[in-house]
């Protein structure tokens, strides 16, 4: 594989974020836990640079950096201990931003330094990332990024055989996204880019691979966001101090959350063409899990609110991750139209509450020079900034420098459109 020195051109690379179907805290005790892609992505456009720098430009989050690319460290997996050490080796010259952008550009000094080889170097690019999913939320922000950037890293370097659509592909990005999430969160779990990485839905237990599940059975969603701040460390801790106090109470708790996990696995894999009794089995498990949840103490007002509102429609829901706040997941029956939906949508923001209608099930990583199979990117991006009544005007070293500033503000319905198909 031989890295792309000569003229390319532009493209763009995307990856789903993620939600916890069943599992949470369980997960924590060595039990199975499912998780889902979800189909609200981050994207990344990917342009040529003629000086040979590298450029990482985060409109979300208000960081835009420029790297002399031979100034940035040259390493090894193995250079550190542990990946989050990076800041060590960042000499003085390189400037740091401090905030919340400050985690995402030590990544990518590891990233590219571990990935970049002396000759990789000549290669200049601008990469700026737009996500669509809300950070720190819950819903695998950071995997989604990591994986697009580990992704667009290892396209540039003529590393992926196959843009990413490959076996050893994926495995080869999930790898990196990974050491990614190690430089953000010290000791993940694998699972977030596991899923950012495959797409679909995957069976996940402690100190084993995780286990794609093959399914057709995509589920409609409603996300709701309660917006309340949650602490995963006193929300874990919290249980461990109660399994302390009733160890063969909590227990059982444990194992009939792991047997629910179970029990969903097998629903994904089914192949009954019985859609509604799939869906109601569906709901069952959905509104059990929440109970027991709940009785472990890590559910919160916000979130019986949110069961409350869907509930009085017979749909059920539960809190997603770690509870305490944060996300819930409501299941939309396949029968019900989207405007009925966007009703309750309605009624969770008039509570307060921020709402996504998406899907769970959808594709992973994927790296596209064209958009909808027709327009290259460079012609949709052409056509975006005109809808929007822009102009793209380069700079020494960035001819496409005006056309990342477009990207940058295009509204989250026109990025929508990068989705894969």
């Amino acid at each position: 594989m031989v890295a792309m020195h000569r003229d390319w051109s532009p493209f763009v690379v995307s990856a789903p974020g993620k939600v916890i179907l069943f599992g949470e805290h369980a997960v924590v005790y060595g039990k199975a836990a499912i998780a889902g892609s979800l189909d609200m992505r981050a994207y990344a456009l990917v342009t040529p640079r003629t000086d040979g720098k590298a450029r990482m430009v985060l409109p979300d989050i208000d960081v835009d950096v420029l790297f002399d690319s031979h100034a940035l460290p040259r390493l090894q997996s193995t250079s550190l201990s542990h990946p989050s050490e990076v800041e060590a080796l960042v000499p003085n010259s390189i400037n740091i931003p401090e905030g919340p952008g400050r985690t995402a550009v030590l990544t990518l000094v590891y990233l590219y330094g571990c990935i970049f080889t002396d000759s990789d170097r000549n290669t200049g690019f601008t990469i700026c990332v737009r996500s669509l999913l809300p950070v720190g939320a819950g819903l695998g922000s950071s995997a989604a990024f990591n994986v697009v950037l580990s992704a667009t890293l290892l396209q540039l370097t003529g590393q992926l055989r196959e843009e990413g659509a490959s076996a050893s592909d994926r495995k080869l990005i999930n790898q990196w996204a990974f050491h990614g999430e190690q430089v953000a969160h010290g000791t993940p779990s694998g699972i977030d880019n596991s899923v950012a990485t495959y797409g679909g839905f995957l069976k996940y237990v402690k100190g084993e691979p995780s286990v794609s599940l093959e399914s057709s059975h995509a589920l409609r969603v409603l996300i709701t966001n309660t917006n309340v701040p949650k602490s995963t460390k006193a929300l874990v801790a919290g249980v461990r101090a109660l399994r302390d106090q009733h160890p063969s109470v909590v227990d059982g708790i444990l194992d009939s959350i792991h047997s629910i996990s179970t029990s969903a696995a097998a629903l994904f894999q089914s192949t009954s063409e019985d859609e509604a009794a799939l869906e109601q089995q569906m709901q069952d498990i959905i509104r059990i899990n929440h109970g027991l949840l709940s009785t472990l103490g890590v559910s919160h007002k916000s979130l019986e609110r949110v069961r409350e509102i869907t509930a009085a429609r017979n749909l059920a829901s539960k809190l997603t991750g770690a509870g305490g706040g944060g996300c819930a997941l409501t299941l939309i029956p396949n029968g019900m139209a989207s405007d009925d939906a966007e009703v309750v949508a309605r009624e969770m923001e008039d509570a307060g509450f921020n709402c996504y209608q998406t899907v769970v099930g959808s594709g992973g990583v994927a790296i596209a020079r064209n958009v909808n199979g027709s327009a290259t990117v460079e012609q949709w991006l052409a056509e975006a900034m005109a809808r929007h009544g822009s102009t793209p005007v380069g700079s020494d070293g960035d001819v496409y420098g005006g056309a990342v500033a477009e990207f940058a503000i295009l509204p989250a319905a026109a990025i929508s459109e990068l989705r894969p198909q």
